[in-house]
Parts: structure tokens; C-alpha cells; sequence
């Protein structure tokens, strides 16, 4: 009842469908809540029915009278208790998951309906407008195909204090961070393993590729369809209302806005078209090893999102399509993936590197964009860290980090001419990297 009822709100507040769309949204979603009703008021039926069916069977076989049995104050509790016990276990005792239903229930609410967390975003607005200042063109983007090492220096970077990013504790109120850390702020440092299984920790404040959602809610998901995330443009107002974005979730008026999103490429040269300031760093890696590693993901992703439907549902949100039950590849002008390329090959893989590499590539010369080889910053990671901080112009205070172990595991065969072509363009993206 509650997510049919937010559905409708939702479609009230849509103002980029047709009133024809908007019309038909609303009949199935006023039908979905009257089912729901339906169901709802049968269920308490049944309910009631069956707890008086005790009382009936003690009377039918003349036990007592039904005058003669204790129906005190405390029985309506002891009652009440043990009608609800079940259902107030069920909101909090977790899934299979990381997730409880009432926690899961709540991101249903918000993330499924985006004219909702926009309405919140614009709320959210006039309501922190001491945060609204001056719009900063200087803010951080960390990007690369997935598997690239993003999240591990995402993260390295933050943990320097100079930043200011989203993390887990923004989640699902992504598009209203204020309001939400009024009401969740949550104490539990704990880390744990992620889903990926590479030995990566986090928790929730650790941040994560997050702003996506921004993207997602104001531009309809029309950038998603069915089997590819395309390239696309913005609009003016959207790169301002994303630079208001990266203002409200400031803590410090001195910290700099940084965030990992795999999908920037997708919007990066709309973007620079606003802003030739800002900063990227991709990330590369070499092309074997990274699509081993993809095609490895692949599989342990498919399998989780069949064994929990939930993560499947958090990755759509997210636009996380990099691997698994939702995979999508990113579509450029230059994409020629084939079409009969299998998932469950290796040399898919290849072709998806590919495929990302030859656009990163090819970008214009650009003073403000970094290439970092993924092999620097796993054997060198403090010398990668001194190269940013000179490529930002901000002084980040890590001197020591200890270097991350990866070992190249692929040992199978390939594609002759495939492989050549990964490796040519491989040693072509090593010669533009940035010197560490």
C-alpha cells in the first residue's frame, strides 16, 4: 500500500511525461492501491476469523461459556503482544542480505520514485540555503572502466580530510543529505568485506559511487536502455542544480568536492563543454587482467542477484551495470561490440575494454584530465597520491599507504588478432599516462 501510494505521488509530481502518460500512470497505480486495499481489509478478515476460532472450539465443546472467560486488560495485551511480535520481528531481523524489510521497504520508497527525491533535492535547497553559496567549477571526479582500482583510491583519497563526498549513510536519501542526517546518523564503524569479494572494506562512512542517482533522477534514466548506458548531454540547469549538489553536501566550507563515478565518461565532454576546470583521473589497466577480472565479477554478481533479488534492485538505482543480472555496456559512436559477444566468454570482456579505452584515448588534450596506470598506483600508491595532490594543486596529507598485492591469475587462451589490439592500445594509453 505504501510504495502504490508513493507510485502515485510520484507520477502527480512527474513533469516531463505527457498528461496522456501521466493519466495512464495514475489509473494503474490508483488500481495497484485498490488491490492492495483490497487484499489488506481480506486479510484482516481472515485474521480476525481465525483468532476467535479458539474461542468458538473451547465453547463448542462445552469447556466453559464464553461469559466465563477472562477477557481482562491483560489478556487484550498478552494478545496484542503476540499479534504484532511476528511483524515487528520482521521489520528489523535482516534478510539474506545486509538489509532489513523495513530498510529495504525505504528504498523502495525513495528510490524507485524519482520525481520524489527531486521534489526533496529542491526542498532541500531552500531549506540549507546558507549552503547554497557561490557554484565551485574545482571539484574531483575519479573514474575508469570497473576493476580499475577506482574505489580503492576514491577512498584513499578521502581519508586525507580534505574532501567531501556521499557515503553509505547517504543512502537512500542521496538527493537530500541535510534532511536525512538529521534523522539517521548512523554511530556502527564496523567494516566488512563488499559483495565483490576482493578483500575491499566498507561501512557506512565509507563513500561510494553514489551521485549517479543525481544523474539517474534528472535526466529520466534516458540515458539507460535496455542492453547500454549511451553518451549523452546536459542541459545548463542540470550542471547547475549538480554544482548546487556538491554544495549541500559540504560539512567543511574548505573541503573539496570528490567523488568515484565509472559513468562519467558518458556526460564528460557535455560537462566540459560547462567547465573546463574541474578534474578527472581515469584509471586504466591492463586489458587481460582487467577483463579476467570483469568476467570474474560477472559471475559472482549473476549469482548473487539471483540468490538476493534486493542487490539486483540497489544496483539498477545506482546504474551499477557494470556486471551481472543487469549488464550493460556503454554505447559510444565508436562502439562495435558484436552482437553475438557472449557475457560468459572472456573475450567479451576484451571487447569492453576496448571499446572504453579507444574513447579515452581519443579524448582531446586536456590539461585537466590524468591518465593513471592501474599497476602504478597498486605497486607506487604513494607516488600516484603526490601526483594527484601536484595535477589538483591541493596539498594531500598522505605520506605513507602500503602497496596493494594483486597477482596476474588469467592463464587461458585468446583471440590472436583480439589480444594484439588490446595490447597495442594498452601500450598507447601507457605513453599518454601521467609521469608518476
Amino acid at each position: 500500500m505504501i510504495l502504490h501510494t508513493m507510485a502515485m505521488l510520484n507520477t502527480i509530481l512527474d513533469n516531463h511525461s505527457t498528461d496522456e502518460q501521466k493519466q495512464s500512470l495514475l489509473i494503474r497505480n490508483l488500481g495497484n492501491l485498490l488491490f492492495s486495499l483490497f487484499i489488506f481489509f481480506s486479510l484482516i478478515l481472515i485474521i480476525s476469523t481465525c483468532s476467535l476460532l479458539p474461542f468458538l472450539i473451547y465453547t463448542n465443546f462445552n469447556w466453559a461459556k464464553l461469559e466465563q472467560l477472562d477477557f481482562s486488560y491483560l489478556s487484550y495485551i498478552a494478545m496484542l503482544i503476540g499479534s504484532t511480535a511476528p511483524f515487528l520481528l520482521l521489520s528489523v531481523v535482516k534478510t539474506k542480505g545486509d538489509y532489513t524489510e523495513t530498510s529495504m521497504l525505504l528504498h523502495r520508497m525513495i528510490l524507485d520514485n524519482g520525481n520524489i527525491s527531486k521534489q526533496l533535492f529542491f526542498l532541500e535547497k531552500k531549506i540549507f540555503s546558507s549552503k547554497k553559496q557561490k557554484n565551485n567549477p574545482h571539484f574531483i571526479i575519479i573514474s575508469g572502466l570497473a576493476r580499475s582500482g577506482t574505489s580503492a583510491l576514491t577512498t584513499l583519497l578521502h581519508e586525507s580530510g580534505i574532501f567531501h563526498s556521499l557515503s553509505y549513510a547517504n543512502m537512500p536519501f542521496t538527493l537530500s543529505p541535510n534532511a536525512w542526517s538529521k534523522l539517521y546518523s548512523p554511530t556502527n564503524k564496523n567494516l566488512k568485506e563488499r559483495a565483490h569479494g576482493d578483500k575491499v572494506l566498507f561501512g557506512y562512512s565509507t563513500i561510494e559511487a553514489l551521485e549517479e542517482v543525481y544523474f539517474k533522477t534528472f535526466l529520466h534514466d534516458g540515458f539507460i536502455q535496455e542492453k547500454t548506458l549511451s553518451e549523452h548531454n546536459i542541459d545548463e540547469k542540470t550542471y547547475n542544480n549538480y554544482l548546487h549538489y556538491q554544495q549541500l553536501l559540504k560539512r567543511d566550507s574548505e573541503t573539496t568536492y570528490l567523488a568515484k563515478n565509472n559513468n562519467f565518461i558518458l556526460r564528460y565532454r557535455s560537462l566540459r563543454s560547462f567547465n573546463k576546470d574541474f578534474k578527472v583521473v581515469f584509471l586504466f589497466r591492463h586489458p587481460i587482467e582487467h577483463a579476467y577480472s570483469l568476467f570474474k565479477q560477472h559471475q559472482r554478481f549473476s549469482k548473487l542477484h539471483q540468490e538476493d533479488p534486493f542487490t539486483l534492485e540497489y544496483m539498477n538505482w545506482l546504474a551499477h551495470h557494470e556486471f551481472g543480472m543487469n549488464l550493460k555496456y556503454f554505447q559510444f559512436a565508436t562502439t562495435n561490440i558484436p552482437a553475438d559477444a557472449n557475457p560468459e566468454t572472456i573475450e567479451y570482456w576484451i571487447h569492453v575494454w576496448i571499446n572504453y579505452s579507444k574513447v579515452i584515448l581519443n579524448l582531446e588534450d586536456d590539461p585537466n584530465r590524468m591518465l593513471v596506470q592501474y599497476e602504478d598506483f597498486l605497486h607506487t600508491p604513494v607516488k600516484v597520491i603526490a601526483a594527484i595532490s601536484e595535477f589538483t594543486g591541493l596539498k594531500i596529507p598522505i605520506s605513507k599507504v602500503e602497496r596493494f598485492e594483486n597477482t596476474p591469475s588469467y592463464k587461458g587462451e585468446l583471440n590472436q588478432v583480439l589480444q594484439q589490439e588490446c595490447l597495442d592500445l594498452y601500450q598507447k594509453l601507457a605513453a599518454k599516462k601521467s609521469p608518476i
